[in-house]
């Protein structure tokens, strides 16, 4: 009879750690043994030793945010350039830049300077269906992007649904605003959705497509992680919400898929990437044509 496998314990100290581990050798198949690994003290406090990272500068790059939509007001385009990790977050938008957006009936629309880095033609109105074509040329360089802006998906209503599990930190319920729509089974669907709360906008990047809803009644729940517990963030009896939804193309939903994982650290890349772009010439960032739907509520 074969003798049953022996525990060894070693007698109990901070600086040991009984770890199991599994052993595939034939004899032995599954066999779950005990080893015993001996942490050395030098090697504990290393651990918490603060490391001063040394980032290298790097060259700064053009950073393209434009936007055209169905609605008056909604052709804007963010000319920037990027920062070092060091420098502070304000917009470092570029000014001198000429910018135009054009139809596929070729006509050309200019956008003219509003303030520094920042251009918009206040008449220009988008028409689903059609193909828009931008240009932005500054210090030499040119760059471009074209965008389809897809029909509107009409948004039929939003409504408060509260969070069973989690609480706000002041013990109220945590309120999420869920959409409904009906998405069409004819085309394939791509969705970016903003929420302000009294006016401001909530950072959470909310996306979705029609991948498991297509032709369906979508309830689309637009949760985000308020983690730091900021009050101006939750949704408050009396608060104004207001939800607007984008159909957007492909590209700016994988743009801003990519962005967010950015962000939130996907785990699956080793070290932080930027965003997928539809921007060509060599810049950052994206361009997006799209119709916007808008629903306002007051909170119970």
């Amino acid at each position: 009879m074969q003798a049953a496998p022996k525990l060894c314990v070693l007698p109990c100290s901070p600086l040991y750690l009984r770890l199991p581990i599994t052993l595939n050798f034939k004899p032995m198949k599954n066999t779950i043994k005990y080893i015993t690994l001996m942490l050395f003290a030098a090697t504990l406090s290393s651990c918490e030793k603060a490391i001063d990272l040394k980032l290298k500068d790097t060259t700064p790059q053009y950073v393209v945010e434009g936007v055209l939509t169905n609605q008056a007001g909604g052709c804007k385009v963010l000319l920037s350039k990027t920062k070092n990790f060091t420098d502070n977050n304000d917009f470092n938008g570029i000014g001198g830049a000429t910018v135009t957006i054009a139809d596929d009936n070729n006509n050309v629309y200019p956008l003219a300077a509003t303030s520094i880095g920042i251009y918009q033609n206040i008449t220009l109105t988008g028409t689903p269906g059609h193909i828009y074509q931008l240009s932005v040329s500054v210090d030499g360089k040119t760059f471009t992007s074209s965008c389809l802006m897809h029909p509107a998906v009409p948004l039929d209503s939003i409504y408060l649904v509260k969070d069973e599990l989690q609480n706000n930190k002041d013990g109220t319920p945590r309120k999420y605003v869920t959409v409904r729509y009906d998405d069409p089974i004819a085309t394939k669907n791509y969705y970016r959705f903003v929420q302000y709360v009294n006016g401001r906008k909530e950072e959470t990047i909310m996306l979705e497509d029609d991948e498991f809803t297509n032709g369906q009644e979508v309830n689309n729940n637009l949760r985000f992680d308020n983690s730091n517990d900021n009050p101006a963030r939750d949704i408050r009896p009396g608060n104004q919400v207001t939800i607007e939804m984008m159909s957007i193309d492909q590209a700016v939903y994988k743009y801003f898929y990519s962005l967010s994982n950015s962000a939130n650290g996907d785990g699956n890349n080793a070290a932080p990437a930027n965003p997928l772009t539809n921007i060509k010439g060599g810049a950052l960032g994206y361009f997006s044509a799209h119709t916007v739907e808008r629903k306002v509520l007051t909170a119970p």
